[in-house]
């Protein structure tokens, strides 16, 4: 992340003197041609649902956003200024998300941070598009957002066709013969489901796809042994992908399986049981998965006493990216803040480089590959997907 005013002086006697130099203090401009404030803070904004079954994820993207903020203070703020967070209650609705947004905008922010759910991190884009305001999209999907085509609007958080792309990578890695590839008949898990074998046929792999949204993961199982598939790839809900791996495994299947990041919850290990062990996954870099990101842990949890999660991960490198962008523009004008986010000078994440694409999708996405071992997911690899 990356990025002051002129003082006229005038010999007056120390009186004179005193008024000058507040003067040469309150010089600038925030958005004409001049150099920016040097007086009072810089504000930004922290889009989060903070009530409901999402509260705790809320709370944890809030937490990471204030401990950029901190420590930025601690290294001098940003153009000279102190940093300021201010938080909003965006919960999970179109409606809750456009008025979260809105009363971050009347508190001029600079830029804001957060969004964890499509529907609310979409309408609160739209809604700071009126004034240009850039917002990071930490935690939400990325797809609908891109396709929203705001302008001012960033998604930190990779696209289903670039989960697509990690998982074909993976199986090619594991030098996969047939693959046969299975979702519970959701929209999303059949979008992911359809990416991923359409690239294994345009590669040459042979590749049966099958929809199912019963109970009867027996007979699933059973058909996929009968295959002679050696690799499995399961895009839909956690719970049944850990059931249908313990199916598989009864059934005598013993090739690869590996399932999408709906299935990076505990709810696929209970379901699984000891079926789960050397279970592959492909899901977004979190900070138990990541050995670059120990030393901010353990910041982390001394401020919190708690471990973090993958939204104040998130949310703590959205907010660096925000300062960075304003140091780059040497202002706080949304438009030139805008214009700097694509193109951060040597600014770094957890998982990499931040670069945006046209689109502004991810250039390098955050996609790794989990593995299930001794009952826990651990690293197996990093995979670039570009």
């Amino acid at each position: 992340m990356r990025r002051r005013g002129a003082v006229r002086s005038v010999a007056l006697g120390a009186a004179a003197l005193v008024v000058s130099g507040l003067l040469g203090a309150c010089s600038g401009s925030d958005e004409g041609g001049g150099a920016p404030k040097l007086r009072g803070e810089i504000t930004f904004g922290v889009l989060a649902p903070l009530a409901g079954d999402l509260a705790e994820r809320g709370q944890d993207l809030v937490d990471g956003a204030q401990l950029a903020a901190a420590e930025l203070n601690d290294q001098g703020g940003v153009l000279g200024r102190q940093v300021k967070v201010v938080v909003e209650d965006g919960g999970c609705t179109s409606a809750t998300g456009e008025q979260g947004a809105t009363g971050l905008a009347a508190k001029k922010v600079v830029g804001m941070v957060g969004g964890l759910c499509e529907d609310a991190a979409v309408a609160a884009a739209k809604a700071m598009a009126a004034t240009g305001t850039p917002f990071l999209v930490s935690s939400a999907r990325a797809d609908r957002l891109i396709e929203a085509g705001v302008s001012s609007a960033f998604p930190m958080e990779a696209t289903v066709y670039q989960e697509a792309l990690a998982a074909v990578h993976w199986m090619a890695y594991r030098s996969a013969q047939q693959v046969a590839v299975l979702d519970d008949g959701s929209p999303a898990a059949q979008r992911l489901s359809g990416l991923v074998t359409d690239r294994l046929k345009a590669d040459g792999l042979p590749v049966s796809r099958q929809s199912t949204d019963g109970p009867d993961l027996a007979k699933l199982a059973g058909t996929v042994t009968a295959s002679k598939a050696d690799f499995v790839y399961w895009t839909g809900a956690a719970e049944p992908g850990g059931r249908l791996v313990s199916a598989l495994r009864q059934a005598g299947y013993t090739g690869n399986f590996m399932a999408s990041s709906e299935s990076d919850s505990p709810k696929f290990l209970q379901a699984a049981g000891e079926a789960a062990e050397d279970a592959f996954l492909t899901t977004a870099a979190g900070p138990k998965l990541l050995p670059t990101a120990a030393d901010w842990t353990a910041r982390f949890k001394d401020r919190y006493r708690r471990d973090p999660g993958r939204d104040a991960m998130q949310a703590y490198d959205a907010l660096r990216a925000l300062a960075q962008a304003v140091r780059q523009a040497g202002d706080t004008a949304p438009s030139k803040v805008v214009e700097n986010i694509p193109r951060l000078e040597d600014f770094t994440t957890f998982t990499g480089v931040l670069r945006f694409a046209a689109d502004h999708s991810l250039t390098y996405d955050n996609y790794v590959i989990a593995q299930v071992k001794g009952g826990t997911f651990t690293l197996a690899s990093k995979l670039r997907t570009d």
